[in-house]
């Protein structure tokens, strides 16, 4: 499905940041997310009461008045910053865990959910202080399957964004090295979020 064809957007390119944000919600909300079980999603976000025949309830990203976590996160990134966008994000929305093109966004609920964004960050006490040290701040994974880290390369950030890469996990855990870029996944987040407005990936793909 493509956000032209529906309507939903008409030139992207003129959305300033909040505008571009909520237009991505709103495409992820149309394409729909997996069922997840009650330890990965709160009440708030559910759209069903019961769960389904395999235990998942069924749920939609939800606006909110303010996550006062984020503050928090903010100061245990210092002195790197998230993309302006990103904060836009996790700042008025809430979400569950949830997989768009090849990435795997943590959760950003304010509760203890599995892969929640203010959990996952500086988890592994091994990985993380490596990630921070070269300005690398993790929101994700490839997939569930796989821990290599998806990150903002902050040290590249320009006009309050950042390019989303991949990081071999093996690197720092197994060979006491740091990090190296398995891939680039995207020139900066600004450019990945319009490539799903576009309808460029698909859900859980």
């Amino acid at each position: 499905m493509s956000a032209y064809s529906t309507g939903i957007v008409e030139d992207n390119t003129r959305m300033n940041d909040n505008e571009l944000i909520d237009c991505f919600v709103e495409v992820l909300n149309q394409l729909g997310f997996e069922s997840l079980a009650e330890d990965y999603v709160t009440e708030e976000l559910r759209t069903t009461d019961v769960p389904d025949d395999v235990g998942g309830y069924d749920w939609k990203i939800r606006p909110a008045a303010s996550n006062p976590w984020v503050a928090g996160l903010e100061q245990r990134m210092a002195p790197h910053r998230f993309p302006a966008l990103y904060l836009s994000l996790i700042s008025r929305y809430r979400f569950a865990e949830f997989e768009i093109g090849p990435i795997l966004f943590f959760a950003n609920t304010g509760q203890s959910v599995w892969r929640e964004l203010a959990g996952c960050i500086g988890r592994d006490q091994h990985m993380s202080p490596v990630l921070l040290e070269q300005g690398l701040l993790q929101f994700g994974n490839p997939y569930e399957a796989n821990y290599d880290p998806v990150c903002f390369a902050t040290q590249r950030m320009k006009n309050g964004d950042a390019p989303i890469v991949q990081i071999d996990h093996e690197d720092i855990l197994s060979r006491n090295r740091r990090g190296r870029v398995v891939q680039e996944i995207a020139t900066s987040f600004r450019s990945f979020l319009e490539r799903v407005v576009a309808g460029e990936f698909s859900a859980n793909s």
